[in-house]
């Protein structure tokens, strides 16, 4: 046996330091969105829930997050059965839901939509993008997905768009490429039969969200604002500040269900 796997995370590593300059443009829309006292909403469907999790509840996780998270869309883990894969990939193919979730929320100026798609081409998350760009087009809108699988496979969505086209269009449109190859998986087994296993879309994509983590502390920090970002609690650290960290999180998702400064959305 011979393992190969780690030598592919070269592959994130360079992939993500080649997107330096974008991902400090992202992160300034981050800290304009967070300085504001506003939010940074990150939507997913599907395993990409893992990445907005990582964003919004997490060591080192900054407040000012929002999930945009549906259970119907993102609960699938027990893999058969009345909450199963199979239903839950159904339920991703159904145009219109993008306009359903946004309408639960109020957004203000300039606060940000990312969604996460591992391959850019799902109908769910291809939706919500184009109905984010609808609404509110002078807001940024972020991707995380495969640059490659979005801009070359076919788009599902009856627009014919995938995440790279809607970005792409956008007035403030920034893709964030997970460098995953095409298909995801990155690694070929050959035996007695010849499988391919080891998907790296999560992995660029955490990377990704923890490198926005770390250029937008710092560009809040250059701004002389001072930020709640959680710390390890289990340590028993007297710095620890789960407590006020908790507690502007509560302030900020409020202002999502009923904002003052509440942008009117284009409706056609």
């Amino acid at each position: 046996m011979n393992l190969t796997f780690p030598l592919q995370l070269d592959r994130i590593r360079d992939g993500v330091l080649a997107q330096q300059s974008r991902l400090i443009a992202v992160a300034k829309c981050f800290a304009d969105a967070i300085a504001a006292g506003g939010l940074v909403h990150v939507y997913a469907n599907g395993h990409s829930r893992v990445t907005v999790e990582e964003m919004c509840v997490r060591m080192g996780a900054l407040t000012g997050f929002h999930p945009l998270l549906a259970q119907a869309l993102a609960n699938f883990t027990d893999v058969v059965g009345a909450d199963s894969l199979r239903l839950n990939q159904a339920i991703e193919r159904v145009e219109g839901l993008g306009a359903k979730i946004l309408d639960e929320f109020e957004f203000a100026s300039g606060e940000p939509l990312v969604v996460v798609s591992a391959t850019g081409q799902t109908q769910a998350a291809v939706d919500i993008a184009i109905e984010f760009n609808r609404r509110y087009p002078d807001n940024p809108l972020i991707t995380i997905t495969s640059l490659q699988q979005s801009r070359e496979a076919p788009p599902k969505h009856s627009s014919g768009k995938t995440l790279y086209h809607v970005v792409n269009g956008a007035k403030r449109g920034f893709l964030l490429d997970n460098c995953m190859p095409m298909g995801d998986v990155a690694v070929t087994v050959e035996g007695n039969q010849t499988y391919r296993v080891c998907p790296l879309s999560n992995i660029g994509a955490l990377t990704l969200v923890h490198s926005l983590n770390e250029l937008t502390i710092q560009e809040l920090d250059s701004r002389g604002i001072k930020h709640h970002v959680l710390q390890n609690m289990h340590l028993g650290q007297t710095q620890v500040n789960y407590d006020d960290w908790l507690s502007d999180q509560r302030g900020r998702y409020a202002r999502a269900l009923s904002n003052p400064n509440r942008l009117t959305p284009i409706r056609e």
